[in-house]
């Protein structure tokens, strides 16, 4: 198979998983973790859902994923912004941090769930004091390929995305993004870390593009089928070949099927 098909079948693939809120990309627990997700946590009166706890599920993913898009990843990552580990660590701690909503209750994660495929398992999200937003919370694994984000589209950068749910009164409820930047530039270790990745103390800037950076390494290539594709005959069942087989023929379900007979 050609690099161009297995990227493309690669992409398909998390695609059509992402479109279900499925979860079989996620990184598999280790022998002996037993991770029950089960339904959404119910909320208390006039509170918002508890906060996730940052478990192996949110570590960032490895570059080295054996069906990772390796010139598409390198073409979609800022020149600015690599992922270093730098940035990312503090952006891995801002992402579960409920200070940057205005009542510290409400984080990135509380939302984009790393236990639910980082979404909240909801038919609406829910925010800061337990208001109902409009909209259920879309995945953010392998969202550094979106070349918009959020359902509307309406930004075109993880940056910007990581901006608006902090201030909107439904979700964070900070009166701006100064208010939650003061509220983190007064933990010391936030100070120390955004000095050693951005020569800098903490500022709304860096804090944005810290979150982006590590919503970037949160990709997910890893699957069985993308060792299958990849040469590993034994990575999948053979009801699953027979499937794969079936989608690119007499199934039509692949864009690079014949079109049925009129």
């Amino acid at each position: 198979m050609s690099a161009n098909r297995r990227t493309a079948a690669s992409l398909t693939t998390f695609a059509v998983a992402l479109s279900v809120c499925f979860c079989p990309t996620l990184s598999a627990p280790a022998e002996g973790e037993d991770i029950d997700v089960g339904v959404s946590p119910t909320l208390p009166p006039g509170g918002a859902p508890p906060l996730p706890k940052a478990g192996p599920l949110a570590h960032p993913r490895s570059q080295d994923q054996v069906g990772l898009p390796a010139a598409l990843t390198k073409s979609v990552i800022p020149l600015g912004s690599p992922l270093t580990p730098a940035v990312i660590s503090p952006g891995a701690k801002l992402f579960f941090d409920g200070r940057l909503s205005g009542d510290g209750t409400v984080a990135c994660a509380t939302c984009h769930d790393p236990a639910r495929a980082f979404t909240d398992g909801r038919p609406v999200s829910a925010g800061i004091g337990g208001l109902a937003g409009q909209r259920n919370a879309p995945t953010i694994l392998n969202a550094l390929y979106n070349k918009t984000q959020f359902w509307d589209g309406r930004v075109n950068t993880l940056e910007q995305q990581a901006a608006l749910p902090i201030t909107n009164p439904f979700e964070m409820g900070s009166a701006s993004i100064r208010d939650a930047d003061s509220r983190i530039a007064r933990e010391t270790d936030y100070q120390t870390q955004f000095i050693a990745a951005f020569g800098r103390g903490v500022n709304e800037q860096d804090m944005l593009t810290a979150i982006a950076t590590y919503e970037r390494t949160l990709v997910s290539f890893d699957s069985p089928f993308d060792h299958f594709i990849a040469g590993d005959k034994n990575a999948i069942s053979d009801a699953a070949k027979r499937g794969w087989e079936s989608f690119n023929s007499k199934a039509r379900c692949s864009i690079q099927s014949e079109p049925a007979p009129t």
